[in-house]
């Protein structure tokens, strides 16, 4: 038997094994599939609600494009 760890959404933010330790959250006895931080526990079930990838960060210019910049130098780009 599990006990699972929710935020203030229901997110599923952790779990933890009851014959460790039990800290009063919801009891389960079995975990979803996949991700555990992609369900949602509202009214006794897993709900499926994954988070939005974020999108991936512009990559840092290299030191020479900065020291281009820097002299006025034209890229091919």
């Amino acid at each position: 038997m599990f006990e699972l760890f929710l935020d203030a959404d229901n997110r599923i933010i952790g779990c933890q094994n009851v014959a460790i330790k039990y800290s009063g959250g919801p009891k389960v006895d079995e975990l979803p599939d996949g991700n555990l931080l992609d369900y949602l526990y509202v009214g006794g079930e897993y709900v499926y609600a994954p988070l939005p990838v974020p999108p991936a960060p512009e990559p840092e210019p290299t030191a020479d494009e900065i020291l281009d910049a820097l002299l006025g130098v034209e890229t091919d780009e």
